[in-house]
């Protein structure tokens, strides 16, 4: 599990195992834990208004992004979405592609320095997780078969079945 070390631990977000309806499986868990993590950035990015705020989640965000949501991206893109596109859920397959560049377009340009997109790549990340959260995921809970949902660490693991993996889930534009 990563811990989003670069970010206090705050309870201000329930995890989807927290809320009554929103139990995980296993092989889900972990991803929405790190959503959590994440919904704490877009947190702190909403609430930055000073310069001293804006100028650390500046120097802080480009590291984020690298430490801990491009491998979260990585991970569903290797795993979770092919099984997804293989079940024919292509749109919402593409959605979430389309979403993972634009925030990694977001992510370049704050690493160059470009402060006006600081506070748009928070809103597009809140919206991100909460898509995953309320319609990729319960997608997946519904149409993938369970023994890849109640494997703990799945995700994680390198598909079994390279037939999945449809070349366009590994584009970059």
């Amino acid at each position: 599990m990563r811990a989003w070390c670069t970010i206090p631990h705050e309870r201000d977000f329930p995890l989807p195992a927290e809320v009554p309806g929103m139990k995980r499986r296993a092989a889900l868990i972990e991803l929405s834990r790190e959503h959590h993590g994440a919904l704490v950035l877009t947190q702190r990015i909403a609430k930055a208004h000073d310069t001293a705020a804006v100028a650390h989640l500046m120097d802080s965000v480009p590291a984020i992004f690298r430490s801990e949501l491009e491998p979260h991206f990585r991970i569903e893109e290797a795993s979770l979405l092919p099984r997804l596109a293989a079940a024919g859920e292509v749109e919402q397959v593409r959605r979430t592609l389309a979403e993972h560049r634009e925030l990694r377009d977001l992510a370049a340009k704050i690493a160059a320095g470009d402060r006006s997109r600081l506070k748009p790549f928070g809103a597009a990340l809140n919206a991100h997780i909460r898509f995953e959260e309320r319609e990729l995921f319960a997608t997946a809970e519904s149409v993938l078969p369970a023994a890849f949902l109640d494997h703990s660490g799945q995700t994680c693991d390198p598909d079994p079945d390279p037939t999945l993996h449809e070349p366009w889930c590994h584009e970059n534009p």
